[in-house]
Formats: C-alpha cells, sequence, structure tokens
C-alpha cells in the first residue's frame, strides 16, 4: 500500500511539474501579451473588420497595406480583412476594437463614447481634396492628432483617416441657389439622422426631413423628398444615378473613414512593427484619396453624359459657404466639442498642426 501510494504521489507530482513547464513555454502569443512580456520572436494573425465588400475600392486598397505590412514585417505580422460587416455592423465591431476582441477596423467612427469625436462631420472645415488630405490624412495635424489623441482614451489606436467622397446635394429635380446659404429655398432635403447632418442642411436654408438610408431611393423616384445630402458624386452615381435630375459637388464634408487597432495589442507589438503598420495605412490613405477624388470627378462626367445637370462652385462660393458656416453653424457645435477643440475650430478650422 504504501509503495502504490508514493507511486501515486510521484505520478501527481510529474502531473503538475508538465503543467507548470507548459504554461512557461509553447507557441509565441498572437496578442500583445502582459506587461514585461517578451516579444521577440512573436507572430501576429489579426482580424480587421470592414463594412465594404471585397471589390470596393477601399477594401483593395487596405489589402495592399496588409500586404506591405505582412512583406515588411518578414510575415510577423498577418492581417486578414473580414469585408461586408462579416464580424457586425460598425457600432458593435468599434466596441469590440475597443475591448480587443477584434484587433482592428476600417469603418465608419462611432462618437457615442466621445462627443468631441462629432468633429469629423464638421462642415466646410475643407473644400477641396488638397486641403482634405492635410486636414484629416495628415499624421501630423492637429485634427488627426486630437482624434488620436481622444480615442487613445478609449483604448485605441488611430492608424489612419481615409476620404471616402466629397459630399455634395443630390436632387431629383433642379435646385437654385444652392451654393447662397441666404437665399430662399423651397426644396425638401433629406439628411441622416445626426445633428451634423441637420445643421449642415439647414445651414444650406433648406427644409429637411429624415428618412432611412434604405428608403432614399423610392423617396426620390416618389417626391417623398426632393434631394439628400450625405453623399458624394460616385455615391450618388452608383446609388441614384436613375432617379437624379441634379446634382452640386458642394463639398460640405469629407466623409472619414478611420482606420483603428486595439491599443493594447498596438503598444504590445515591437516599436519596428507599429512603425511599418501606422506608415502602411498612413500611405493607404493619401493614394485612396486621390483614387477617391478621381472616382468622384468621373462620376460627376458620367451623370452628365446621361442628362443629369451638374452644378460646379467657384473657389468664390466655396469661400462664401465656409466663412457663412463658420459664423452660423460651427457655433452650434460648441456644446459638442470639447472646450479647448472647439477653441481650435473657430479660430483656425482646425488647420495648425500640432
Amino acid at each position: 500500500m504504501k509503495k502504490l501510494r508514493k507511486i501515486i504521489s510521484l505520478m501527481l507530482v510529474c502531473a503538475m511539474a508538465a503543467v507548470l513547464l507548459a504554461g512557461c513555454g509553447g507557441e509565441p502569443s498572437t496578442s500583445s501579451g502582459q506587461e514585461g512580456e517578451s516579444t521577440e520572436g512573436k507572430t501576429y494573425e489579426l482580424r480587421l473588420a470592414t463594412l465594404y465588400p471585397a471589390e470596393h475600392e477601399l477594401t483593395v486598397s487596405a489589402q495592399a497595406a496588409c500586404d506591405k505590412i505582412e512583406q515588411e514585417t518578414n510575415g510577423a505580422v498577418k492581417i486578414q480583412i473580414y469585408p461586408s460587416d462579416q464580424l457586425g455592423d460598425y457600432t458593435s465591431v468599434y466596441e469590440e476594437v475597443m475591448k480587443g476582441t477584434i484587433d482592428m477596423t476600417i469603418n465608419t467612427m462611432v462618437t457615442t463614447y466621445d462627443p468631441t469625436l462629432e468633429m469629423l462631420t464638421i462642415p466646410y472645415l475643407a473644400s477641396s481634396y488638397e486641403e482634405a488630405k492635410e486636414i484629416y490624412c495628415n499624421p501630423d495635424s492637429y485634427f488627426f492628432q486630437t482624434v488620436r489623441e481622444r480615442q487613445e482614451a478609449l483604448n485605441i489606436e488611430t492608424l489612419g483617416i481615409y476620404i471616402s467622397g466629397a459630399m455634395g446635394v443630390g436632387a431629383a429635380k433642379h435646385l437654385d441657389n444652392v451654393m447662397d446659404p441666404t437665399a430662399s429655398k423651397s426644396a425638401l432635403i433629406r439628411c441622416p439622422s445626426m445633428d451634423s447632418y441637420l445643421w449642415t442642411a439647414e445651414g444650406f436654408g433648406f427644409n429637411t426631413v429624415t428618412i432611412a438610408y434604405s428608403e432614399l431611393y423610392t423617396a426620390l423616384q416618389t417626391g417623398v423628398c426632393d434631394g439628400w445630402v450625405g453623399g458624394g458624386a460616385y455615391v450618388n452615381y452608383v446609388s441614384f444615378r436613375d432617379v437624379l435630375d441634379y446634382f452640386c459637388d458642394a463639398r460640405y464634408i469629407y466623409e472619414n473613414i478611420v482606420c483603428i487597432m486595439n491599443k493594447d495589442l498596438f503598444d504590445g507589438m515591437p516599436a519596428e512593427y507599429q512603425e511599418i503598420i501606422q506608415k502602411a495605412f498612413t500611405e493607404s490613405t493619401y493614394s485612396f484619396t486621390d483614387q477617391m477624388e478621381a472616382l468622384d470627378n468621373k462620376a460627376m462626367e458620367d451623370m452628365a453624359a446621361m442628362g443629369i445637370e451638374i452644378y460646379s462652385p467657384t473657389e468664390e462660393e466655396y469661400e462664401t459657404m465656409r466663412a457663412y458656416f463658420k459664423e452660423n453653424v460651427w457655433p452650434k457645435y460648441e456644446n459638442t466639442l470639447d472646450a479647448s477643440v472647439y477653441q481650435a475650430l473657430i479660430t483656425n478650422g482646425m488647420r495648425a498642426a500640432a
């Protein structure tokens, strides 16, 4: 009996030792690891969620960035893209990135957790793509640095801001004096159910109505509304060209799509990998913005060829709109933005470098 007890005791000791050894060794982790843990030799297989389909130009651009990252890290960082909301809609995905249950996303910004992030939809911060790149895509700009700092507090690392179109006004009939905010307008314009878009449409002098995006085509077709705000030339051409008679290239908002990663994950990676990832997505945002400008211009050419009236404002009209919106619309953000951010908006339109 004593011999049996010794054998059992020896077996238990060996089993415990095996468990301890397994905990100390094993394969390299794919996560960021705990504080003080070495990252040498680790590989990272990451999931990136996006709302766009695989064939969309933005997804293609992001895939090129992921391929470059894998190449420059010698296969240590591999990023798998999950397109078309496969991992959930943008609101749930954003929260999952905060928690770290999803590694990355390229998606619409969620402002629920920090109202100051409404700064992404302030109208007439820029009136040209070149200007927009310097404000939104430039990692050294005040705007980008502020977005980064605000998201860091949410455990999110900002890797890039894509510009997915310069928003205009599409309508099922001719519209007069769109770029004169003081002119009386009878048109009923659909806008998204967000204060920033409501303030923008009202800034133009339009009567507004809230209609779900999924119902917009039918609403334009049946005359429930006369036109809409919230999309650029490319979106108007792809989704609504059959029911449009008019498009104004008003460029009031440059749609921002953010590329973000869980901050704990990013901070736990080697500095070399951090630099490679950041640089790859910065370059991707710049190149995609140039591509998006070309797509918008081509869309307007194609709409004009179909007989849709295209109105291209003058530089003077853009400047008039910016001055009007600065005086009459930007102050509406005072109770939404952080005080210092609001002051930067009113003082210089967030154009100063950080």
